[in-house]
């Protein structure tokens, strides 16, 4: 880390936002592998619980058990509330489809918070920001490719349907949280913000899990471990990319888990992602990039700063 240090302020905010997109990438493709043999609940508890042992570090850097004091419980208890809900779609979602497919809708979560502030805090999107929405919401179209095939899917209780279903509830309940960091971040500081949120984690995942534990086998627990450490790593590396650069300099690296994430899928897997959701995901990408970028000129908080306190997965 102290290497890390040494370097200036924007190649640290880029080694470190490309580091963090690597770690998250594994950590999603160690969920997809686990998710077929062990229920979500445990996978959960396991990404809170380990992610804890590198959280307490900075807890106690930010003033120990003290810091961690609030008058804001109700904030805390509904952005964590919100969270433990996108992860647990998210999470579900990637057992469900190919990694980019999940990756790729996992992006709209930009669009929904630049929606969600314009509908919860009253925020003023002019004309380039509302047709780039509307691009970014279409590009989810060209993903989906919707058609009765996928309503019947729904129905039918189809793995890609639901999964698609799925990982658009996680988005969209991530851009909720994003809104609600925003708010408590005024008052919060960000390691407060996010103990409460893995613990709340561990705390809903552990009741989950008591009813449908499965006794791990050796390697298994040791991807649970590297699973919620690699995560709480990711987490760090995330936070120090956006204190040490603007969001327009950090915002378009965060996209290249879509590499990542096709990379996994094609060689443990055999996925090769479909044209349309390619396609889909560059215009949805496109749309959040300048989204961000269009923010942050305008001196607004951007959709994607809120992910430099927390991210949901």
């Amino acid at each position: 880390m102290s290497r890390l240090a040494d370097l200036p302020p924007v190649a640290r905010a880029i080694l470190s936002i490309l580091s963090a997109v690597a770690l998250f990438s594994a950590m999603n493709a160690s969920i997809k592998w686990l998710g077929g043999r062990y229920p979500i609940s445990q996978i959960i508890f396991c990404r809170a619980l380990f992610a804890m042992l590198v959280l307490t570090p900075l807890i106690w850097r930010a003033g120990g058990i003290m810091s961690l004091r609030t008058s804001r419980p109700l904030g805390h208890l509904a952005r964590s509330a919100i969270g433990v809900i996108s992860m647990l779609c998210g999470f579900t979602a990637i057992t469900l489809l190919p990694l980019a497919n999940a990756s790729a809708l996992a992006f709209t979560a930009p669009l929904w918070t630049t929606l969600l502030g314009v509908l919860v805090l009253g925020e003023k999107v002019r004309w380039r920001r509302t047709l780039a929405l509307i691009i970014g919401f279409s590009g989810v179209l060209v993903i989906l490719r919707p058609d009765a095939s996928l309503v019947e899917g729904i129905l039918a209780g189809g793995p890609q349907a639901v999964g698609s279903l799925l990982g658009l509830c996680s988005s969209f309940l991530a851009a909720c949280a994003m809104i609600s960091v925003r708010r408590l971040s005024s008052t919060e500081p960000s390691t407060t913000i996010v103990f409460y949120f893995m613990a709340s984690g561990m705390v809903v995942s552990a009741i989950l899990m008591s009813r449908e534990f499965v006794m791990p086998t050796a390697h298994d627990a040791m991807l649970m471990v590297l699973l919620g450490v690699i995560g709480g790593l990711a987490q760090i590396l995330l936070t120090t990319a956006y204190r040490s650069a603007p969001v327009a300099v950090v915002a378009p690296f965060d996209y290249t888990a879509m590499l990542w994430a096709t990379g996994y899928g094609f060689v443990i897997w055999g996925e090769v992602p479909h044209p349309a959701v390619a396609l889909g995901a560059l215009i949805v990408i496109g749309s959040g990039v300048y989204i961000t970028l269009r923010e942050t000129r305008l001196g607004k908080p951007a959709p994607t700063t809120a992910q430099s306190t927390t991210k949901n997965n």
